[in-house]
């Protein structure tokens, strides 16, 4: 059985890594622009390798295949019907996958009696797989679910003048947000891991506190900092009970 579940979160981890870590937004709308494109293929052999690849399972190559051609099937449907906008979509989307990689895993398990080459604990490979998803995942599921309720980022100003009549541009640094979030993430994990729940409250205060400007904005940041550090306390949490 640990077997099973080492296999699990190794296909897991695979289908993070080739949806989110190596696919980027670019890709994501070239597929949606038509039923089948060259974008659909290269995601496939991607998904393909990195399943095969994490299995660490040479006869795993037919069960990575499937997986890969279901996934296939599954984007080709997504495009082609064109409700890639469409609210709770990415939710339904993944759970489709990830129903998928589990049925095939546990049936490959049940055929061939899957075991991993070498020793490597479940909490072990359950820290990975956190840690990658407290990276640019987690971004990408913040995003949706603000997209979910309608959360949009408010406009903010470009320009604030300084007390001495100078302007001072106040626009935030480019992608200093998805870095803000992914370190935070990091440390909520890490914190919670070993028990530190105080230390996160700190953070999230301070962090709090440092971007207040306005109510629309101190709100959106609130909401993004709460869900951000949820994923990764959350994910610490089931790490602590393997």
């Amino acid at each position: 059985m640990i077997a099973l579940y080492q296999l699990l979160i190794l296909q897991f981890t695979a289908h993070v890594l080739a949806d989110f870590m190596l696919q980027g937004q670019r890709w994501s709308e070239r597929k949606a622009s038509g039923p089948f494109t060259r974008h659909h293929f290269w995601h496939t052999l991607i998904v393909f390798a990195v399943s095969y690849l994490l299995s660490f399972d040479p006869g795993f190559w037919i069960a990575a295949l499937l997986i890969a051609f279901l996934h296939l099937g599954q984007d080709i449907l997504k495009s082609a019907i064109k409700v890639r906008k469409a609210k709770n979509l990415f939710f339904t989307d993944q759970l489709i996958h990830l129903v998928i990689l589990g049925a095939v895993s546990i049936g490959y398990n049940h055929h061939a009696t899957y075991q991993m080459p070498f020793d490597m604990s479940l909490r072990t490979l359950a820290i990975a797989s956190s840690i990658v998803i407290c990276l640019k995942p987690a971004n990408i599921i913040i995003k949706n679910i603000l997209d979910v309720f309608d959360i949009e980022a408010p406009g903010e100003p470009s320009q604030n003048m300084t007390q001495e009549g100078r302007e001072e541009d106040s626009r935030g640094l480019p992608n200093a947000g998805k870095l803000i979030g992914i370190v935070e993430r990091l440390l909520a994990f890490v914190l919670v891991l070993f028990g530190q729940f105080s230390a996160v409250g700190l953070i999230i205060a301070a962090k709090s506190i440092l971007r207040f400007r306005n109510t629309k904005h101190s709100e959106y940041v609130l909401v993004g900092t709460l869900l951000s550090f949820g994923i990764a306390i959350f994910l610490a949490l089931i790490v602590s009970k393997l």
